[in-house]
């Protein structure tokens, strides 16, 4: 077991009380912006904390390092010698599983209906979670107010960005470190998270869109700011992971015949929902699991992709699956001078200029 392993044992209620921080039945005002209402709730069987306010999210060693200031490293080094009795950080030693001799790992073609999708495995969505929380402890730099800037640009809103919790990796070789010391290289690339060469894939997307499913991150996709530099794609998804359903939670709570927008980017959905619309996205336009389908058996389907060949096409074939499945389903078309939803409602409505988070 590693001394991270040690510490997020620790208890969360413990550490707010050392702390000073003032906590009632689990919940406390908000030590990270401004409110008169209690609305951060400590989660003792996970050891984390969620502010309903602002959504800031983390665990034990993520409060201890916001409320002391201390760096990653310092964090873990005052909280082994506090909370861990006869520390001493040669007891501690990484351990990783070791690699296989081949790489076992095997590439996803997404450009195939696949028959079912597998559950997400617990260590991976702890690995996410850890890369989240980190990347939100991270102080707050040029990087990070670039991110600002570009959102902004995009015309979300400050509960749109709370709600769908995006957030910025403001110090990559920071985050890469953490996630290094708290977990082996084996779970890390299997996470998708990291790749055969053991780097971190976000380096040169440092916008992350998390995907939850009922309360758990099962991916992370990547996004530049701006137009994309030399060799890379405008997105990065996990490495060799097949895509999942971005936003499929709120699938779970619509009612019978309701309209229900499937987008191929997560931007769109997000302004989809944004403008008061449900909507999932598909991540892309060449991917469609089967077991998908069944989600959508109560809701009025509405394919709203791209404006390119690719999303006419992939509403063709989706309009194909989903009348094999006996699925209502109709298309939306853009019109022809725009290339996507967010695109068509950034130009309709304008940008937002009122943003305040990263």
């Amino acid at each position: 077991m590693t001394v991270l392993d040690e510490l997020s044992q620790v208890s969360i209620l413990e550490v707010a009380q050392d702390l000073g921080l003032e906590v009632n039945r689990n919940r406390m005002v908000c030590p990270f912006h401004e409110e008169n209402t209690p609305s951060l709730v400590l989660y003792p069987h996970t050891n984390s904390f969620y502010c309903f306010g602002c959504a800031k999210t983390g665990n034990s060693i993520t409060l201890f390092s916001e409320i002391r200031q201390l760096s990653i490293k310092d964090t873990i080094q005052t909280m082994a010698q506090t909370y861990l009795s006869g520390y001493s950080p040669q007891q501690y030693q990484k351990s990783a599983k070791p690699l296989p001799a081949k790489n076992t790992l095997q590439t996803v073609d997404v450009k195939k209906l696949q028959e079912k999708e597998k559950p997400v495995e617990e260590i991976h969505s702890q690995i996410y979670e850890a890369f989240r929380d980190c990347c939100l402890q991270q102080p707050s730099n040029e990087l990070s107010k670039s991110g600002l800037e570009y959102i902004k640009s995009r015309g979300f809103t400050d509960k749109t960005i709370q709600d769908f919790r995006l957030f910025m990796v403001k110090d990559y070789a920071n985050v890469s470190w953490y996630l290094k010391q708290r977990f082996s290289t084996l779970d890390l690339q299997e996470s998708g998270l990291f790749n055969d060469k053991n780097n971190l894939i976000f380096y040169a997307h440092p916008l992350i869109i998390p995907y939850y499913r009922n309360g758990r991150i099962v991916y992370l996709q990547g996004r530049v700011l701006g137009p994309p530099p030399e060799g890379h794609g405008r997105y990065q998804f996990l490495y060799k992971h097949p895509l999942t359903l971005f936003n499929a939670d709120a699938l779970d709570k619509i009612k019978l015949d309701q309209d229900v927008y499937i987008t191929e980017g997560a931007f769109d959905c997000m302004r989809l929902v944004q403008a008061g619309k449900t909507a999932v996205s598909l991540g892309t336009a060449n991917v469609f699991k089967k077991d998908w389908a069944k989600l959508f058996k109560r809701a009025n389907v509405i394919f709203y992709l791209d404006n390119d060949k690719a999303g006419h096409k992939a509403a063709d074939e989706l309009e194909k699956i989903f009348s094999h499945f006996g699925l209502t389903c109709s298309r939306k078309q853009l019109p022809e001078e725009y290339k996507d939803v967010n695109d068509y409602y950034t130009d309709k409505l304008g940008s937002n200029e009122q943003l305040n988070l990263f």
